[in-house]
C-alpha cells in the first residue's frame, strides 16, 4: 500500500502543477473577456473573438474542476487508510481496467473509421480540412501503433 501512497503523491504534484497552469491560462481567458487584457485570436472578427476566449476560458475551467476532483479525491485517500484501500481496490479492479481497455479500443476504431469517411467527405468541400483530419487519423494510427511495438516488447 506504500507503493500506491508514493503513486498518489506523484499524481498530487503532478495535478497541482497542471491545476496551477490551468488557473493562469482561466485567469488570462477572463481577463480578456472582461478586456483588462488585449488576447486575440489570429483569425475571425471581434464577435469571433469573444467566442473563443470564452470557449477557451470555459474548457480551462472545466478541466480544472477535473483535476481540483482529483487532487481532492487523492488528498481524502492519504489521510484514511480505509479510503486508501477502497480507492487502490477501484483503480486496480481487473474487470474495469479490462472494460475499460475493450472500450477504448472499440472507440478508437470507431475514430479512426469515421476519421477517414469524414476524409472523403470532406474532401469535397475543403481541402484545408479534409487533410488536418486525415493528419489526424494517421497521427492516431501511427500512435496506435508504437505503442502496440511497445507492449509487445514489454510483454
Amino acid at each position: 500500500m506504500e507503493n500506491y501512497r508514493e503513486k498518489l503523491k506523484k499524481q498530487n504534484i503532478l495535478l497541482s502543477i497542471c491545476i496551477i497552469i490551468l488557473t493562469i491560462f482561466s485567469i488570462l481567458g477572463f481577463a480578456a473577456e472582461a478586456e483588462l487584457i488585449t488576447l486575440i485570436p489570429t483569425a475571425g472578427d471581434s464577435h469571433w473573438h469573444s467566442q473563443w476566449r470564452g470557449f477557451i476560458s470555459g474548457a480551462a475551467m472545466g478541466v480544472l474542476a477535473l483535476m481540483l476532483f482529483g487532487l481532492i479525491r487523492n488528498l481524502l485517500a492519504m489521510k484514511d487508510e480505509k479510503k486508501l484501500k477502497k480507492l487502490y481496490i477501484q483503480m486496480h479492479d481487473e474487470r474495469q481496467t479490462q472494460l475499460f481497455h475493450n472500450a477504448r479500443s472499440a472507440a478508437m476504431s470507431v475514430f479512426l473509421i469515421a476519421g477517414l469517411i469524414a476524409v472523403i467527405v470532406t474532401g469535397y468541400f475543403n481541402a484545408t480540412v479534409s487533410i488536418t483530419i486525415l493528419a489526424c487519423v494517421l497521427l492516431c494510427s501511427v500512435t496506435c501503433m508504437l505503442f502496440k511495438i511497445y507492449y509487445d516488447r514489454k510483454y
